[in-house]
C-alpha cells in the first residue's frame, strides 16, 4: 500500500460523505410528494443524465460502458436498490442522526463479510477501529429498554445492504471502470425504480404540481446521488473496504449538526461525545497503516 493510501481515501470519502449528505436533505424535501420508487427515478435518471453528458463531452467513455457485462452488475444494483429504498423510507419517518446512526452497523457486517467475499483479513487495529466507531454510534443513539421503534428495522435493512453492496463495489472495482459501473448502476436501478413509480402510482406525481423547491432539489439529488457513489467507487478503488468503511462514520455527527439546523431535530453532547470516540477509532484504525508502509521502506536495501 502505498504512503499516500490514506490521504487519497480521505479526500474521496470525503467527498462522498457530503454528497449522502446532500443527498438526504433532497429526500426529506421530496418525501413529502413523492414515493420511493418515484425518487428513485429521479435519482437515477438524472445521475444517468449526467454520465451520458459527460460521455458525449468524452466519446472515449463510451468504449469503457460497451466493455463491459451488465450481468455482472445486476446483482450488486439489486442489493444497492432495496438498501436504497429502505434508507429513504427511513429518512421520511426517522430523525436524520438516528437513521444515520443505525446505518452504522454496516461496517460490521463489512468486517465480517470481508474476508469470505473478498479475501480481504481485517486486522486488530482495524477491528478496534470500527469498534470503537460502532460505541460512538450507540453513543449518539443511546438506545433504552422498552424504548425499540420497529420502524428502526428500516436503517437496519438498509445496512445490510449497503455492506453487501460495498463489497460488491469492491470486487467490481478490481476489474471494471467507475463509469461502466455507474452506468450500469443507474441504468439498471433506473428500470426497477420505473417499474415500482408505475405499479404504486402510475407516474402521476411528475404531471405536478410540484411542492416548492422540488425541482431544486431534484437536481440536487441527481448530482449528489451520482457523486457519492463516484467517491466512494474512487475509494473503494484505492483502499481495502475495511480502510474506506470507518471514515463512513462521520456521517454520523455531521447529519446530527445539520439536522439540528434544517429541521429543528434534537442535539446533545452525546453527539458530540460520540462524534469524538468515532474520529478516536478512525485515527487508530488508519494510522498505523502508513506507519507500516514506513517502517518497510526503511527495511527494504538500497537499490
Amino acid at each position: 500500500m502505498n504512503t499516500s493510501t490514506p490521504v487519497l481515501v480521505f479526500m474521496w470519502m470525503t467527498g462522498a460523505l457530503v454528497s449522502f449528505v446532500f443527498a438526504a436533505i433532497a429526500i426529506r424535501t421530496l418525501t413529502a410528494h413523492f414515493n420511493v420508487f418515484e425518487i428513485g427515478v429521479v435519482r437515477t435518471a438524472g445521475g444517468l443524465a449526467i454520465i451520458a453528458g459527460a460521455a458525449f463531452v468524452r466519446p472515449g467513455l463510451f468504449a469503457d460502458i460497451l466493455a463491459s457485462d451488465a450481468t455482472i452488475h445486476a446483482g450488486r444494483n439489486i442489493v444497492h436498490a432495496v438498501g436504497g429504498i429502505l434508507w429513504t423510507m427511513a429518512i421520511g419517518l426517522l430523525p436524520l442522526a438516528t437513521v444515520f446512526s443505525l446505518e452504522f452497523t454496516a461496517p460490521a457486517w463489512v468486517a465480517i463479510l470481508a474476508y469470505p467475499m473478498l479475501g480481504e483479513r481485517i486486522g486488530r487495529r482495524a477491528m478496534i477501529g470500527i469498534g470503537a466507531g460502532l460505541a460512538g454510534v450507540l453513543i449518539i443513539l443511546r438506545p433504552a429498554p422498552g424504548s425499540v421503534d420497529f420502524t428502526a428495522l428500516l436503517p437496519l435493512g438498509a445496512a445490510f445492504c449497503f455492506a453487501m453492496s460495498v463489497l460488491l463495489t469492491r470486487r467490481l472495482a478490481l476489474t471494471e471502470t467507475l463509469v461502466a459501473i455507474l452506468f450500469w448502476m443507474m441504468t439498471l436501478q433506473l428500470a426497477f425504480f420505473g417499474a415500482g413509480a408505475l405499479v404504486m402510482g402510475g407516474g402521476t406525481a411528475f404531471g405536478g404540481p410540484w411542492p416548492e423547491n422540488a425541482a431544486f432539489a431534484m437536481i440536487g439529488l441527481a448530482c449528489a446521488g451520482l457523486g457519492s457513489q463516484l467517491c466512494l467507487s474512487r475509494a473503494l478503488q484505492i483502499g481495502e473496504a475495511t480502510m474506506v468503511v470507518p471514515l463512513d462514520f462521520l456521517r454520523v455527527p455531521l447529519i446530527a449538526m445539520i439536522g439540528w439546523l434544517l429541521y429543528g431535530e434534537p442535539l446533545s453532547v452525546w453527539i458530540f461525545l460520540g462524534a469524538a470516540c468515532i474520529l478516536a477509532g478512525i485515527t487508530y484504525g488508519l494510522m498505523p497503516d502508513r506507519a507500516a508502509v514506513v517502517a518497510r521502506a526503511r527495511s527494504a536495501p538500497a537499490e
